[in-house]
């Protein structure tokens, strides 16, 4: 059972342009929505990573979006246990192709991780949202830094 606590007191935190209780300092915090439009980047970069074969650059971005789907399972606790899921599931398989260094296994890990979350949204009642990754890559990324020549 979960009481109710009302603390006596109040703490405010100044954001460098106005007093804020914490309360209201928490209604700033990005829902799933923004949460999951940072990830979008990460996943298309880790993609051309892979298929450039720049390894380093692709276990970087893997991490990276391991990471924002990790803080995604802490700020919605109803997405914990599926997100938990899939990254044992779906993203494993895509880290074990990176430190392999295998292509091939990376380009049907990577589709498969893709499908998945598009049935997640479909799980989630969120049939219209559906990832693709782009067909460019990032033009202000170089694929190729870090290489050896």
């Amino acid at each position: 059972m979960t009481e109710s606590f009302e603390p006596s007191h109040t703490h405010v935190v100044n954001n460098g342009k106005r007093d804020l209780t914490i309360d209201e300092l928490a209604t700033t915090q990005p829902g799933l929505d923004r949460l999951m439009a940072e990830l979008g980047p990460r996943m298309h970069r880790l993609r051309f990573a892979g298929a450039a074969g720049n390894w380093r650059l692709a276990e970087y971005y893997y991490k990276s979006v391991v990471k924002q789907l990790r803080l995604c399972a802490f700020s919605r606790p109803k997405y914990e246990t599926p997100i938990t899921t899939y990254l044992a599931e779906d993203c494993e398989p895509v880290r074990a192709a990176i430190r392999a260094g295998d292509g091939t296994a990376f380009e049907a890990a990577y589709a498969a991780m893709v499908r998945r979350a598009n049935d997640y949204h479909d799980d989630w009642g969120k049939p219209y949202i559906h990832w693709v990754c782009p067909v460019s890559p990032p033009s202000d990324l170089d694929l190729t830094a870090g290489l050896e020549g």
